[in-house]
C-alpha cells in the first residue's frame, strides 16, 4: 500500500512547519530529519490527529484528504513516541478494554486475538504486568500490539527507538523489520543507524521542505566524493575535530581511525555510509 503526499503545507502561527510537501511512502519508509524538521507534524496529519492548509493524501489510487484534514480509517495506525496509559493495569486489561472499545464485542471473544499479538511482539510471557512496571521499550510494543488488534495496512511510528537502551533498540528494529514484510511501515527518526537498518526507501526534510527522497544507495552517493578515513594520533585528535566535519571515531590500540567529511583529498578514500550521505546532503542544503 501507498502513502502519496501532495503539496501538503502547514502552517501554525504565521509559521510554516511544512512547505509544499510531495512524498510517496511505501515499503519500509524512513523519514530522516533534525529536530524540528516536520517530521512529528507530518506523521500526525497522515494519521488524521491534525489538519493542514494546503495539499492532498492518497493510499494508493483514493484520496483520503477531505478539505484539509485525513479522514480516520482503520488501515492507518500511529503510535507516538511513548505510549502509557491505565498505568495500574496489565498490558492484557488494557488491549482488553482497547478491543472492546475498538469492536463492540464480548471481553472473552477477544482472548485469542490478544494472545496472537503479545506473540506477535514477543510480549506474551508478560501479559499480565502492569503498565508501570514495564520499560520504555516494552510499553512501545504494547503500543504496537494495540494497533495490530484491527490489523492495519499502515503503521507509523514516530521516534520509535528515541531514549531506549542500546538492548531494546536492537529488539525494537528487528520487530520493525518483521512487521515490514506484512505491513507498510513509515518510521520518523532523526537516527541514522535506525533508518540503515530497516528502510527500504527514505525521505529527508529539514525545516519543513523536502531534501531528499530515494533509496538508501542514492543517499550514500551524496558523500561519494567526499568521504575519507584518517589514522590520528590521540595528541592530534583535538586539531582534527575543531578543523574537520568528524563524522564517527574508533579508537584503535596506537591510534584513532577518523571519518571526515571533506572537499579536499585527506587520509584514504572510502565507501560512504548512510549517515555520512545524510550529512553531506544537510551540509548541501545549508550552503545553498
Amino acid at each position: 500500500m501507498e502513502i502519496r503526499v501532495q503539496g501538503l503545507t502547514k502552517i501554525i502561527k504565521k509559521q510554516r512547519i511544512l512547505s509544499n510537501f510531495s512524498l510517496s511512502f511505501t515499503g519500509v519508509y524512513g523519514l530522516l530529519g533534525p529536530n524540528g524538521a516536520g517530521k512529528t507534524t507530518l506523521m500526525k496529519i497522515l494519521a488524521g490527529l491534525i489538519d493542514f492548509n494546503v495539499g492532498s493524501v492518497f493510499v494508493d489510487d483514493e484520496l483520503i484528504s477531505t478539505s484539509t484534514t485525513v479522514k480516520r480509517t482503520d488501515y492507518i495506525g500511529y503510535l507516538p513516541q511513548d505510549f502509557m496509559i491505565y498505568p495500574e493495569l496489565t498490558m492484557y486489561d488494557v488491549l482488553e478494554h482497547i478491543a472492546v472499545l475498538q469492536g463492540g464485542k464480548s471481553p472473552i471473544s477477544y482472548h485469542d486475538q490478544i494472545k496472537e499479538v503479545l506473540e506477535q511482539v514477543n510480549l506474551l510471557d508478560h501479559a499480565y504486568k502492569k503498565m508501570h512496571e514495564l520499560s520504555g521499550g516494552m510499553r512501545r510494543r504494547v503500543g504496537i500490539a494495540q494497533l495490530l488488534l484491527r490489523n492495519p495496512s499502515v503503521l507509523i511510528f514516530d521516534e520509535p527507538t528515541a531514549g531506549l537502551d542500546i538492548e531494546e533498540r536492537v529488539r525494537f528494529r528487528n520487530l520493525l523489520k518483521q512487521l515490514g514484510k506484512r505491513h507498510t511501515v513509515i518510521i520518523s527518526s532523526h537516527i541514522v543507524e535506525d533508518i540503515e537498518f530497516l528502510c527500504t526507501k527514505i525521505g529527508v526534510i529539514k525545516s519543513g521542505e523536502v531534501l531528499f527522497e530515494g533509496g538508501p544507495d542514492d543517499l550514500k552517493k551524496k558523500a561519494a566524493h567526499c568521504t575519507y578515513e584518517m589514522d590520528v594520533q590521540l595528541t592530534e585528535l583535538d586539531e582534527i575535530i575543531a578543523t574537520r566535519d568528524v563524522v564517527q571515531m574508533n579508537e584503535e590500540s596506537s591510534h584513532v581511525v577518523v571519518r571526515v567529511l571533506s572537499e579536499e583529498p585527506v587520509g584514504q578514500p572510502v565507501s560512504p555510509r548512510l549517515m555520512d550521505g545524510y550529512l553531506a546532503l544537510l551540509k548541501e542544503a545549508a550552503n545553498d
